[in-house]
């Protein structure tokens, strides 16, 4: 196995980055598998020639990713020689692109305006005179649908933002863009349904197929609300990811 050794200097990324790549591809290669403990921070870093402060924000990266756990008393402990492949529901994006079995390579976008409903008012804390944007999105792998998405939204925060309305495919990027912006929160649930006329027409399964629906609202960090959506998952087409684990620090009594 070759070793690794690391020089301060003349580097573009940063050195902690490095450092990370290199003992997770020890891990991946076996040098330490899961259970072992870690040589100390000491060892480690004069194995790797780099300072203990750089390695230690290596660490945190390998502790956040999975691959290893600091236990007090021991060290730090390998997990995994695998970092999960991506983010679970836990980080806001797109379940629908982020979670197809299938490439999505394909969206159709429609805009409509209506008055808000009292539903609308109370979910995004809108006046009765104001008006809503409903944005349907229809999700495509080749020809086969594999998603529906119907978004609400006041209209207040797309003119803000310039938004073309008058072009779906903006609209569109627009609410992309907006799901993986910083400070966002929600409120954010997923039942069973039974799909009716005119979902299953959408979704092109039978009527009364159960399907899975993700219902949410989106709110800002200064607690404004965003849009409030409902996902519709077509059966079979996606495998949702949640990544859970227990606070160290939280015992069980």
């Amino acid at each position: 196995m070759k070793e690794n050794v690391i020089k301060e200097k003349n580097v573009k990324i940063p050195l902690y980055v490095t450092v990370y790549e290199t003992i997770s591809e020890w891990l991946k290669e076996g040098k330490y598998k899961p259970g072992d403990k870690l040589p100390g921070e000491n060892i480690l870093a004069e194995q790797l020639n780099v300072s203990r402060g750089t390695l230690r924000q290596a660490m945190l990266l390998l502790q956040e990713d999975g691959f290893i756990v600091n236990q007090q008393g021991r060290g730090n402990i390998v997990l995994s020689a695998q970092r999960p492949a991506k983010a679970g529901l836990e980080k806001i994006e797109n379940p629908l692109v982020d979670f197809c079995l299938q490439p999505v390579d394909k969206v159709e976008t429609t805009v409509g305006f209506q008055p808000a409903t009292q539903k609308h008012q109370e979910v995004l804390k809108l006046r009765a005179s104001s008006i809503v944007a409903v944005i349907n999105i229809t999700y495509y792998s080749g020809d086969t649908v594999v998603g529906f998405a119907m978004v609400y939204m006041p209209y207040e925060v797309l003119d803000k933002s310039s938004v073309d309305l008058e072009n779906p495919d903006t609209v569109y990027q627009f609410y992309s863009k907006l799901l993986t912006s910083g400070g966002l929160y929600s409120d954010t649930k997923l039942r069973l349904g039974n799909a009716r006329e005119r979902l299953a027409g959408i979704l092109n399964i039978p009527e009364g197929e159960p399907f899975l629906i993700l219902e949410e609202e989106l709110y800002s960090e200064y607690d404004t609300p965003v849009l409030s959506q409902k996902l519709f998952f077509t059966p079979d087409q996606h495998e949702l990811h949640i990544n859970r684990r227990n606070d160290r620090n939280i015992q069980k009594h």
